[in-house]
């Protein structure tokens, strides 16, 4: 008896050793939850610094969308019923409903100055059945709603905010507008006549930047420049890169972020108005990019090479792309990471497993995640 009790307390100190040595959150991952992995075998060379989550917390049912100038404000999307988009009080932690519609809202952005949110509305033809979408701005006390977008213009789900509280958008005829929730507008008309997929707007070098289809290869999309002229409303555009995906901006540092495809794997690159070339900072397995607030780092998120799962993790670098540190487990997200303004805080969204759900059911639930980090 007393060999088999010897036995136990031996296997069970082994399995401790194991715990310890591995780290426990390596052994034991919740399935879909937030959790920082330490030593993960992904990196080769681990970085000197540290990263812990302080804490993190389900915020509110929803796909987050934006984040408010003061961070006390985000845009959530809900769908059931109906199409709904609500706002959510971080300090509070309080949501409220903003827009209930049988119309899907695609995406919103809060405006230059948080006094309003844009946000692209989908649209179907009762008659022929086509689809489009529209541009549609409300105060943020619901007192005013605008349709900005003419009704001939199908506007792209992708656009950008102004310096002065204007919407940046590309419609049907590839023309980029900037248009305020007065109902002033200006249109710019492309050379070249490029299918414009997204756009956003430097505010101090007063020039947007786009992904559009390749003229040459329909199946590939490029990056461009476009600065503005004061005396002119055509823009002349310069190609930044090829097979881009996605890009961001930064506009303290008037630099850009974005990920380039090459083959099976992705670059994340980085541009700066001022400069010809684009510099390649980490080589993987790419989902997006987009610098912190200050500019400083860069979060992204990834996936494990040669898996089927298309759960994805997400990692934190300086902008140079040293010292990689990955911040979570992998994740079914399905939103943009939105960076506080001034805190070391995520919000996120994950997609909810559901035996309910069909996969091609639309209204997916979601649920998004506040996470405060910190690094050593």
């Amino acid at each position: 008896m007393k060999k088999t009790q010897n036995k136990v307390i031996f296997l069970c100190f082994i399995f401790l050793t194991l715990i310890t040595s591995s780290g426990c959150q390596n052994l034991f991952v919740p399935t879909n939850v937030p959790v920082v992995l330490r030593n993960d075998p992904i990196l080769n060379n681990p970085s000197p610094r540290q990263i812990s989550i302080q804490s993190y917390t389900m915020a509110s049912p929803g796909v987050v969308q934006d984040i408010t100038n003061s961070g006390n404000n985000l845009i959530l999307f809900t769908f059931g019923t109906t199409y709904n988009i609500d706002t959510y009080n971080t300090e509070t932690m309080q949501l409220s409903s903003f827009v209930n519609s049988d119309k899907k809202a695609l995406s919103a952005l809060y405006d230059t100055f948080d006094t309003g949110i844009y946000y692209a509305e989908k649209l179907v033809d009762p008659l022929t059945g086509s689809v489009g979408s529209q541009i549609i701005w409300s105060d943020v006390n619901q007192n005013t709603t605008r349709i900005i977008s003419l009704p001939e213009e199908n506007v792209i789900q992708h656009f950008g905010i102004g310096d002065s509280g204007q919407v940046v958008y590309a419609n049907n005829n590839n023309q980029i507008i900037m248009a305020d929730s007065e109902g002033n507008r200006q249109v710019y008309n492309v050379l070249n006549n490029f299918n414009i997929l997204a756009v956003d707007y430097i505010n101090t070098e007063k020039g947007f930047v786009f992904i559009a289809t390749d003229p040459q290869n329909e199946e590939r999309t490029n990056l461009y420049y476009a600065k503005m002229k004061d005396d002119s409303a055509e823009l002349t555009s310069t190609l930044i890169a090829e097979n881009v995906s996605s890009f961001n901006i930064n506009d303290l540092t008037n630099q850009i972020v974005f990920i380039k495809n090459i083959g099976d794997f992705q670059t994340i690159r980085t541009w700066k108005t001022n400069t010809t070339n684009s510099y390649g900072i980490a080589t993987g397995n790419y989902g997006s990019a987009r610098f912190t607030p200050n500019g400083e780092r860069i979060v992204f998120t990834q996936s494990t090479p040669n898996s089927d799962n298309q759960a994805e993790s997400i990692w934190i670098m300086e902008a140079n792309g040293k010292n990689s540190l990955q911040l979570t487990a992998p994740l079914n997200i399905n939103s943009e990471i939105i960076c506080h303004p001034y805190k070391s805080v995520l919000f996120f969204s994950v997609e909810k497993s559901s035996d309910s759900i069909s996969s091609t059911d639309e209204h997916t639930l979601s649920q998004t995640y506040q996470l405060t980090y910190k690094i050593n």
